[in-house]
């Protein structure tokens, strides 16, 4: 009787320790899982915050646009006006999407994301090399960088520090810096670490197919390209796709046109005739959209064996590529289940741009060329169809990986290091990694095909939200 008592509290024990153990995994779940919501609802409103500034400053600087066709329709234009025209349209195209990114900041910190240390240390340093590299000049009357505005760069520094002070929380993914090399190169694609590391040998297939068997060392890479930035006018962070150009408005829009849309915009009264009978014919720095940027998305459509799961064809008022804003945000959870001590990681990335249109003959088309006020909401994006989604900008370990090891690793090869990226390096050196690919792709790559919606790990989507 004794025995089979002992045997009951012992049962009672095990069976007591299993339900504790249980529970504190629930518990664990469940905040992990707040805590995605969370991270989730932060990256999204971060974006969205980012993307209204976007917007409005786009607004604005077509406002100066028509303001400044404006002041050439009296008898004596106003130069002093013109000047300060200009030059406001040259500082909100930095002082825009830097309010973009502070307001990115709050909506994070509102929905309970706490400052990222290295993002901010990141911008810190970035801010430090705006105000030094970039006010350094080839010679004496020459600039490295030109400034879009006496003092630019100053300013901008300041402008970032300011805001790097209260601490980074969404970190700007799809930063586009003048000191980023252009063109494309394996080594900056982050994808490539990530098959590697992953023995993802269909990535191969799929993207580059043969080189598995080519590659033989580190000789074998083309040399990565140098910084070929040749117009400093557009901020580097959530930039707008804009640009000054020199025209004369004749050239744009007829009088009639032009008044109209003066008119429209509620900076008028004028007529066509001030404009005919006045300065149509000088030349004057107007802002446009950059036509690289701006143009129909390439990333969304109905049709295609990657194309973006569209029902029917985007709306031409929407299907606009431009300015954009890609977030970051990271959060952490402390587990409370006894062993060993782990602390979860949630990433979300979300991407958000503004939208708007321009009504033509009465249909709506999407803004192009001359800037004007056209933008109405903002909406969230698919991360694939945002330019510069591939940067990977905020990732603090990634960023110091191409800035600061790649030019060894191209010179003298793979070295011991705790960068994840430069351990991807080292596993591809080897050869009888590469061998074991060759042979899985030998008899499965009929297997492999080209995904139709992928994920990013810990987070949002690239294909859609």
């Amino acid at each position: 009787m004794v025995r089979r008592s002992g045997q009951a509290i012992l049962f009672l024990l095990l069976a007591l320790t299993v339900l504790v153990f249980i529970l504190l995994l629930n518990v664990d779940l469940h905040r992990i899982i707040q805590r995605k919501d969370q991270a989730q609802n932060a990256g999204d409103a971060a974006a969205l915050a980012a993307a209204r500034w976007q917007g409005t400053t786009l607004n604005l600087i077509g406002e100066l646009n028509l303001m400044h066709a404006l002041a050439l329709a009296t008898a004596v234009p106003d130069e002093a006006a013109i000047s300060a025209i200009t030059n406001m349209q040259a500082r909100l195209s930095f002082t825009g999407p830097l309010a973009g990114l502070y307001a990115a900041q709050l909506a994070a910190k509102n929905n309970h994301i706490y400052v990222d240390e290295g993002m901010t240390q990141l911008l810190k340093e970035h801010a430090e090399t705006i105000r030094t590299q970039y006010t350094a000049n080839v010679d004496p009357d020459t600039e490295y960088f030109k400034e879009p505005w006496l003092g630019a760069w100053v300013e901008y520094a300041n402008m970032l520090d300011a805001i790097v002070a209260d601490g980074i929380a969404a970190g700007p993914d799809n930063m586009q810096l003048f000191t980023d090399p252009e063109g494309g190169h394996i080594l900056y694609t982050k994808e490539f670490y990530e098959a590697v590391t992953g023995k993802s040998w269909c990535w191969f297939y799929l993207f580059h197919q043969g080189l598995l068997e080519r590659y033989s060392s580190y000789h074998d890479w083309p040399p990565v390209p140098e910084p070929d930035a040749n117009q400093y006018t557009d901020c580097e962070i959530f930039g707008l796709g804009i640009m000054p150009f020199v025209s004369t408005l004749e050239m744009l829009y007829t009088p009639e046109a032009i008044a109209t849309l003066v008119n429209t915009a509620n900076l008028g009264p004028v007529t066509a005739e001030q404009f005919r009978t006045n300065h149509l014919d000088r030349a004057e720095t107007w802002y446009f959209y950059r036509p690289d940027r701006w143009s129909a998305w390439t990333r969304i459509k109905a049709e295609g064996e990657d194309a973006f799961p569209v029902a029917g064809n985007v709306r031409e008022e929407y299907d606009y590529a431009g300015a954009d804003v890609v977030v970051r945000v990271e959060a952490s959870v402390d587990r409370i289940t006894p062993g060993e001590r782990r602390e979860d990681k949630v990433v979300w990335t979300a991407a958000s741009k503004p939208f708007g249109y321009l009504e033509s003959e009465g249909e709506k088309v999407r803004p192009n060329g001359f800037i004007l006020p056209a933008f109405r909401a903002v909406r969230l994006i698919p991360m694939d169809a945002a330019s510069g989604s591939e940067n990977s900008s905020s990732d603090v370990e990634w960023v110091y990986h191409i800035k600061n090891h790649l030019k060894g690793y191209l010179e003298v090869g793979p070295h011991a290091s705790s960068c994840k990226y430069c351990q991807a390096l080292s596993t591809w050196e080897q050869a009888s990694f590469r061998r074991e690919g060759v042979s899985w792709l030998s008899t499965n790559s009929a297997s492999c095909k080209m995904p139709s919606s992928g994920g990013r790990h810990g987070g949002g989507t690239r294909r859609g939200h």
